[in-house]
């Protein structure tokens, strides 16, 4: 894991040709109840690159930004989540991997919601959220009810773009870990070095613009906002994109992109 950058503009354009992020064709991946731990937790790290693929479109008398979001797994061990529902609600748990063998189960409060907008799969409910915040005051990372979100109801995570291309690891948790709507346990997981993508034209991937100015404006990725998931570190959980609003003469609209955060690096 050597200091590897990786600059997704090209992969986010390659992932558009394929199954869109998160599709998910259902059924049930059974990740199993894991043995004791032995030796050491290997952690997961959970980032997300730069908004990519900002564009403005019209829909239904509104003006949107919409733009992809990728997460990446970056850290040491795989993200694993397991979730059981019981008389209608969902037990949610992650397993944290062991270097030697077996994992610690934690229990979270994350919920999970059934994506039943052509997602047709369950989510784990606002894991990312997007916000869109005057240049000005958009130096930091925003707070809850900051700037304009996004309406994206949460993620489903699974192995979609390997971030290395001998990274010498097979797909191990499929976009069917995403589930039926009447699966009543799934399990769904993203490996170290693989990338889950959103791409712009996916429902949710919006944030509506209508009455906000013309100007310059930082449109930030935020993953795990309420820290329900373990993870080796948590300073890398937000990025952005700076971009400008600009109103035309005939009074349509477009965003111009500016500049973007860092991508992602693994090994860092």
């Amino acid at each position: 894991m050597g200091g590897v950058v990786i600059l997704l503009g090209a992969l986010v354009v390659a992932a558009a040709g394929l199954i869109a992020g998160c599709g998910g064709d259902g059924g049930l991946v059974d990740i199993k109840e894991p043995s004791a731990p032995v030796g050491s937790p290997q952690l997961p790290d959970i980032s997300p690159a730069p908004p990519q693929d900002a564009q403005i479109s019209r829909e239904d008398g509104r003006w949107l930004i919409r733009f992809s979001t990728s997460l990446a797994n970056v850290g040491e061990g795989d993200f694993v989540l397991r979730a059981t529902k019981e008389n209608g609600d969902w037990r949610v748990a992650q397993d944290v991997q062991y270097s030697e063998s077996g994992a610690k189960v934690y229990a979270t409060p994350a919920k999970l919601v059934w994506g039943g907008d052509g997602h047709d799969h369950w989510h784990v409910q606002r894991i990312a959220i997007g916000r869109l915040m005057r240049l000005a005051e958009g130096s930091s990372p925003p707070k809850a009810g900051d700037g304009w979100a996004d309406t994206k109801i949460g993620f489903c995570y699974y192995d979609f773009i390997r971030l290395e291309e001998d990274a010498g690891q097979d797909v191990v948790y499929p976009r069917q870990g995403c589930g039926n709507e009447h699966d009543t346990a799934i399990g769904m997981g993203l490996s170290w070095g693989w990338m889950d993508i959103y791409p712009f034209r996916l429902q949710g991937q919006s944030i509506d613009v209508t009455d906000v100015p013309d100007g310059r404006y930082r449109l930030w990725v935020e993953v795990d906002e309420n820290q329900w998931f373990r993870e080796a570190r948590r300073d890398n959980n937000t990025s952005w994109t700076d971009l400008e609003l600009i109103t035309r003469p005939n009074g349509s609209r477009r965003v111009r992109n500016v500049t973007s955060g860092p991508p992602i690096r693994l090994g860092s």
